[in-house]
């Protein structure tokens, strides 16, 4: 499925390197359970406002991992921060916290420093690779949505009860909010808690 997508998002950025007429791309798996659509138009508009986003990032230097550690709330949702990890590879750093409402209910929230080389290409494939790509089947979708002013893309995993938000914001941070048996609504929620 995911290897399908991919195949999908690398036509449809081919297609917009090559100034194609073509407004839409759409293909079906071979089961036809599950069916992905990328607007290649849309894509042209935001390819050139995301690659001057990408070209700012590279010029920020990365952040420390202190710094990376206060973005992490001690509470998110009214749970408290039950686990934390900053990592920094290659100059792009990661912010992990976890939050656990109860037994059967918790959050992961990942936050990417965008700023410098290698956080810019974290931006580039992680959030401009799956922005305007639509995907359903039975068990799962993934659309791209409007949120806090910019663009974001949803994903759940219905059997699982397993969602994930994914934003840009701050001019620098690529956030992934996860939630194991919260509601994509939940998820904005905790989101608009974060004060970056």
């Amino acid at each position: 499925m995911k290897q399908f997508i991919l195949t999908l998002a690398a036509v449809a950025f081919l297609l917009t390197a090559c100034n194609n007429n073509t407004k839409k791309v759409e293909a079906t798996s071979e089961d036809g359970k599950t069916t992905v659509s990328a607007d290649v138009s849309q894509m042209q508009q935001v390819s050139e406002e995301m690659k001057k986003q990408s070209e700012e990032l590279q010029k920020l230097p990365p952040l420390s991992l202190d710094e990376l550690k206060a973005l992490l709330p001690e509470q998110l949702m009214t749970a408290k921060r039950t686990d934390f990890q900053t990592t920094s590879v290659t100059g792009a750093g990661l912010a992990h916290a976890e939050y656990k409402l109860n037994d059967s209910t918790e959050l992961e929230l990942n936050i990417y420093d965008c700023g410098g080389p290698g956080g810019a290409g974290i931006y580039n494939m992680q959030y401009m690779g799956m922005l305007n790509i639509q995907s359903e089947s039975e068990g799962e979708y993934t659309k791209t949505i409007d949120f806090r002013g910019g663009k974001a893309f949803e994903h759940c995993d219905k059997p699982n009860n397993h969602c994930t938000i994914t934003y840009f914001t701050g001019k620098r941070f690529l956030v992934s909010i996860e939630g194991h048996n919260v509601h994509p609504d939940g998820l904005k929620q905790a989101a608009g808690e974060l004060k970056i």
